[in-house]
């Protein structure tokens, strides 16, 4: 008989749940974008109160079946769904939204951010941290700029890997302004690392990914727990990549 391969480390498929155990954190609650499961009441709940939400699936990555929906003027909505979009009115909303839907799936309903731009296409951060042994490392960090006409980062959408550095200069002129600002993030990152850790003590890598407003606030958007990394192959730092490659051994 073929021994089967004992997984070593921990898998949270649900966004929902790893939402809510991160909102329990008092550290984390301000950057924590409200998010709700879809129902048509909550829709209408979330789009009074927020001029752009996205609608995603529960389970899943990779940036499928996300709907960017946007409030216009006159009651009417603009839905966007890949690189589609169409105005509808209020009455025919509902009908437009779970007409994307895939049979069987949960969704959920995310605030949206007004994220940073890096020459005039929106960016978030990938964080990437990894537990070879007992501590937690901030092993890398990348920048996500989105293809033209799409709203998500996402690599294996067309996204554009750049290094983070590159990216913070459009948001943040002092370079010791921009340290500070990574040091911030290094340390979000590692409270997310922390508080999961503690409700699911099997995590052994996290990929978060992190938007920036135009203010510069952060936004927490998704902790994948299984990340892909070959976005780090892309941006000239052959020794970040190496170093996770050996982390990432270390602990499959």
């Amino acid at each position: 008989m073929t021994k089967r391969k004992i997984r070593r480390y921990q898998q949270i498929a649900s966004k929902m749940l790893k939402t809510r155990v991160l909102q329990q954190d008092p550290s984390l609650r301000g950057v924590i974008p409200e998010t709700r499961w879809y129902t048509r009441p909550n829709l209408e709940e979330m789009l009074e109160r927020h001029a752009v939400v996205f609608v995603k699936p529960d389970k899943g990555g990779g940036g499928a079946g996300i709907l960017r929906i946007e409030k216009r003027d006159a009651g009417r909505f603009r839905v966007c769904f890949r690189t589609r979009c169409r105005e509808v009115e209020r009455m025919r909303l509902f009908s437009a939204v779970e007409s994307c839907f895939s049979p069987a799936k949960h969704y959920l309903i995310q605030q949206g951010i007004s994220l940073s731009l890096y020459r005039g296409s929106p960016f978030d951060l990938r964080i990437l941290l990894q537990r070879p042994g007992r501590r937690w490392i901030v092993s890398g960090m990348v920048a996500k700029v989105a293809a033209s006409g799409r709203f998500v980062t996402n690599y294996c959408r067309g996204g554009h890997p750049l290094p983070v550095e590159t990216a913070l200069k459009a948001v943040v002129r002092e370079p010791a302004e921009r340290e500070r600002m990574i040091r911030n993030l290094h340390h979000m990152a590692e409270r997310v690392a922390e508080v999961l850790n503690e409700r699911f003590p099997g995590l052994r890598e996290l990929g978060i990914d992190v938007g920036l407003d135009r203010h510069g606030h952060p936004w927490i958007f998704e902790v994948n727990t299984r990340p892909q990394f070959k976005m780090f192959s892309k941006i000239g730092r052959r020794d970040l990549f190496a170093k996770i490659l050996k982390y990432h051994r270390m602990i499959v």
